[in-house]
C-alpha cells in the first residue's frame, strides 16, 4: 500500500461549502494524481486554488487511476467523515485513510463536521443538531463542484452513523463503508460503560441506514472497545439487501481506534476498494449517473 501512495500521488485544496442551516463547512480535498482542479467558485462557495474550466456541465477531474475500482470511466468521489468531535475527534485524524484512496484514483472530500477542524457552528452529542445536513451538503459538493457520477462514503466511528443518515441522499451514492460502527450495546456487561455510552449517543442513525439498500462495508477489530463483533454483523446482516448486498470484515487484534493509522489504515482501504470493485461487478449499472438506482 504504501508504494501505491508513492506511485501514484495526490494533491490537496481546501474547501467551504453551506450546510442547510447555513453553517459554513470545512472540507480537505484530497485529488488524485494528474487530476486538473475542476471548476470551483470562488466566491467562497468551492476550493482554495485556480479554476478551470465554466459551468455545471464541465467535465469532473482527469485522474490517474490506480486501482479497478474506480476505473470505468466515470469521475469518482469519496466523502470521508471523523469521530466525534467531543471525545476528541478530529478531521485530521482521516488524512492517511484519504491519501490511500486519492492515491487510487478517488477524489475525496474529507468533511469537517459543524464544530470540528475549520468549520463553524457547534456540535451535538447524537449527531442531530444538523450533522447529517453536513454530511449531505458534503455529497452535493462532491456531485456539482468535482463533477462527481459515483459518490462513496466512508465513515470513521461517530462520522459512519451521521453518514449513514445520509446514506439515501443522492442516486449517485453507490457504496458505504464504516470502519469502527459505535453500535454498542445494552447490556453493560458484555462492553461496559464504553459500549452502554455508545447505544446511548450513537442509536439516533441507525434506522436510515438499516433501511437502505446501498451496499454497505462494516469493518471492525475484535478488540473493539464499543461493540462486539458479532453483534456488529448482525446488524449488517440485517440492513437491506441482506449477505447479497452487504459485507463485514472482522480485524484480528484491532481496536477501535487504531484503524486510522498504520497498518490498519491501508488495510481497511484495501478492504474498502475491494468492496467497491465487488459491488460494481454484481451491479448491471456500475456507472451511477443521475437518476440510476442503487447498486446491489
Amino acid at each position: 500500500t504504501a508504494e501505491r501512495l508513492r506511485r501514484g500521488g495526490y494533491t490537496r485544496e481546501s474547501a467551504r461549502f453551506t450546510s442547510r442551516d447555513g453553517v459554513i463547512l470545512a472540507a480537505d480535498l484530497f485529488l488524485p494524481a494528474g487530476a486538473s482542479r475542476a471548476s470551483f467558485d470562488d466566491d467562497g462557495d468551492g476550493a482554495s486554488g485556480s479554476r478551470v474550466g465554466d459551468g455545471d456541465d464541465a467535465p469532473g477531474p482527469r485522474t490517474i487511476v490506480a486501482d479497478p475500482a474506480f476505473r470505468d470511466g466515470a469521475p469518482h468521489a469519496m466523502v470521508t467523515c471523523h469521530a466525534h468531535p467531543k471525545f476528541g475527534g478530529h478531521p485530521d485524524m482521516m488524512h492517511r485513510l484519504c491519501a490511500h484512496v486519492a492515491s487510487s484514483g478517488c477524489a475525496v472530500v474529507n468533511l469537517h463536521l459543524r464544530g470540528a477542524g475549520a468549520s463553524g457552528g457547534r456540535g451535538s452529542w447524537q449527531g442531530t443538531g444538523g450533522e447529517v445536513d453536513d454530511a449531505r451538503a458534503a455529497i452535493d459538493f462532491a456531485i456539482r463542484k468535482l463533477r462527481a457520477r459515483t459518490v462513496h462514503l466512508m465513515g470513521y466511528s461517530f462520522g459512519a452513523t451521521v453518514l449513514g443518515a445520509a446514506i439515501d441522499h443522492a442516486p449517485q451514492v453507490a457504496t458505504y463503508a464504516a470502519i469502527a460502527y459505535p453500535l454498542g450495546t445494552y447490556h453493560a456487561w458484555s462492553k461496559g460503560l464504553f459500549g452502554f455510552g455508545a447505544k446511548l449517543l450513537m442509536r439516533a442513525h441507525c434506522a436510515p441506514l438499516r433501511a437502505s439498500a446501498t451496499p454497505k462495508l462494516f469493518v471492525v477489530g475484535t478488540r473493539d472497545c464499543f461493540t462486539k463483533a458479532s453483534t456488529l454483523e448482525r446488524f449488517a446482516r440485517g440492513c437491506a439487501g441482506g449477505a447479497d448486498a452487504n459485507a463485514f470484515v472482522e480485524f484480528e487484534g484491532a481496536d477501535h481506534f487504531g484503524f486510522v493509522a498504520s497498518p490498519w489504515s491501508g488495510r481497511v482501504c484495501d478492504a474498502v476498494r475491494g468492496f467497491i470493485a465487488d459491488a460494481r461487478s454484481r451491479s448491471r449499472h456500475p456507472v451511477r449517473d443521475g437518476g440510476a438506482g442503487p447498486v446491489g
